[in-house]
């Protein structure tokens, strides 16, 4: 199963640059939803260096996503 939600979590993550690529806003919400199942792939794994760059990556998205969003 944590196969499967890292297939979908990179599936979205491709997704998310696409719609970057775009000018689309809504890829940050792709990214967002991503990194939180990637950050649970992660967490189960006991991969913490990685699940901290997902945190990371997620606070990130979200500080786009508002950015974006004043504009």
């Amino acid at each position: 199963m944590i196969e499967v939600i890292g297939i979908i979590s990179m599936c979205l993550s491709v997704m998310g640059v696409v719609l970057n690529n775009r000018k689309l806003k809504v890829c940050f919400i792709f990214w967002i939803i991503s990194n939180f199942l990637s950050a649970y792939v992660h967490y189960n794994s006991e991969v913490y260096s990685l699940l901290l760059r997902d945190c990371i990556f997620t606070v990130l998205a979200f500080e786009g996503w508002f950015k974006w969003s004043k504009k």
